[in-house]
């Protein structure tokens, strides 16, 4: 391509280019509104976010921008301990504004995880299936697990993408007994 071709073809670009910052601008929005509710979510008490109340949405992120890949966020901590009262209905939805396949799984295998973590955690309590990105470095795609309940106990959350929860990309949810 010579030089003048090359102008051309930039000048081609540029309306869409224009034609598409509204809709960048709309991604990213959604995508810090996102951020922002799941910074907000919970009460941080010693590094663990606790929820109280009968019906409870978890918004928690992966892949955060500026921050390592293999992790999930919520408010603020990295693969922090979730507390929960027994009965509660809790519902978990996955934020993934990643280049990369995400997914959340609860279960009540203990780490550590080896590198299949999904054939070690089946069935799971409850997931979301993986949340794949659109190619986009700003949409935000959200799957949630639906509503469910779980006993007293421990119970973790773990990425079921083959490597990521051996990689660290999990985290404890714990249900308080009643009372």
């Amino acid at each position: 391509m010579n030089m003048r071709s090359k102008s051309y073809a930039a000048a081609m670009t540029l309306p869409a280019l224009f034609l598409a910052l509204p809709a960048l601008a709309a991604h990213t929005a959604q995508r810090s509104q996102y951020l922002q509710k799941s910074a907000q979510a919970g009460t941080l008490d010693n590094g663990k976010v606790d929820f109280t109340g009968s019906r409870i949405t978890i918004p928690v992120a992966a892949g955060v921008p500026g921050t390592a890949k293999k992790r999930f966020d919520l408010h603020g901590q990295v693969n922090p301990t979730i507390v929960v009262p027994a009965g509660a209905r809790i519902r978990i939805d996955l934020g993934n504004a990643s280049p990369m396949p995400h997914g959340l799984a609860v279960t009540r295998k203990a780490p550590p995880y080896q590198a299949n973590a999904k054939s070690k955690i089946k069935p799971p309590i409850v997931g979301t299936g993986y949340v794949n990105p659109d190619g986009s470095k700003t949409k935000l795609n959200v799957a949630g697990t639906g509503w469910f309940t779980l006993k007293p106990g421990t119970y973790y959350y773990v990425c079921p993408v083959p490597t990521h929860a051996e990689d660290g990309m999990y985290g404890e949810i714990i249900v308080k007994p009643a009372g």
